[in-house]
C-alpha cells in the first residue's frame, strides 16, 4: 500500500504512524508505485505477522470486513 491508500482509510494523516512502524520493523519499504511522483510502497514484515499472532497476510481482515466493522 501507499501512504495515501492509507490515509484514505484510517481518513487521517499518517506520516508519524508509519515511520514508528518502520521503526519497530513492523512493516517496510517494498518498491514503489507506478503512478505519478512514485510515492514508496509498503508491506509488512514477519515480525508484523507474528507479533499480531497471524500465520501470513492471508489472515488479516479484509478491506470490506474492516469497513463493515466486523474487526
Amino acid at each position: 500500500m501507499i501512504r495515501a491508500e492509507i490515509e484514505a482509510i484510517r481518513g487521517v494523516r499518517t506520516g508519524p504512524l508509519l515511520r514508528a512502524l518502520l521503526d519497530r520493523k513492523l512493516i517496510q519499504v517494498v518498491g514503489r508505485a507506478e503512478v505519478p511522483g512514485a510515492p514508496l510502497q509498503y508491506g509488512t514484515t514477519p515480525r508484523f505477522l507474528d507479533r499480531f499472532g497471524l500465520k501470513d497476510i492471508a489472515d488479516l481482515p479484509s478491506l470490506k470486513e474492516f469497513r463493515q466493522g466486523r474487526i
